[in-house]
């Protein structure tokens, strides 16, 4: 195997592993539509704020989201390279999943 095409998806493989967790899953959820405070999601996916950082710090370091600081409070949002749309897919596919269950 090509060596750029083995680090190309080795890469993919990890990024995807993030999506793994619901946590991380319910924080694309939380920012997909405009940026949050880290209390804001933490909240949103009934989380301490100690296990929301770790989870947005790693979600950071595989550049899924960005954050800006406005004083004491730091925001996160979700880079954009296609990811937003993705996200807003997959919330969809999830509802509609969840309402035919009903």
């Amino acid at each position: 195997m090509d060596g750029d095409l083995k680090t190309r998806a080795e890469s993919q493989a990890s990024i995807c592993s993030v999506f793994a967790n619901a946590k991380r899953v319910m924080i694309l959820w939380s920012v997909v539509e405009q940026e949050r405070s880290v209390g804001e999601i933490a909240s949103d996916i009934e989380a301490s704020l100690q296990c929301t950082s770790q989870h947005l710090r790693l979600m950071k370091e595989m550049g899924i989201l960005d954050s800006r600081r406005d004083g004491q409070t730091i925001y996160y949002r979700i880079v954009k390279n296609g990811l937003t749309e993705r996200c807003q897919l997959m919330l969809r596919a999830s509802q509609n999943r969840m309402s035919e269950r009903v």
